[in-house]
């Protein structure tokens, strides 16, 4: 695993199994949320949907709009 920073991003170098790892906890911690803390649970999705730009594999979460 390795960590370093370019042009004022942060690339994270891991492994397939610490990358699967993440998106189970991340989407553990969205299922938890979903009826407890509805902003937290929008940015954990939205957070996941970030980081799977590109990946072919990869259904990203769609929410419905908040309204006014």
């Amino acid at each position: 695993m390795s960590y370093h920073e370019e042009n004022g991003q942060v690339v994270l170098t891991i492994s397939r199994d610490d990358y699967d790892a993440l998106l189970i906890w991340l989407g553990i911690a969205a299922g938890y949320l979903v009826q407890r803390d509805e902003d937290a649970f929008r940015r954990t999705c939205a957070l996941l949907n970030r980081l799977n730009e590109g990946n072919p594999h990869y259904i990203p979460y769609e929410l419905e709009r908040e309204e006014p």
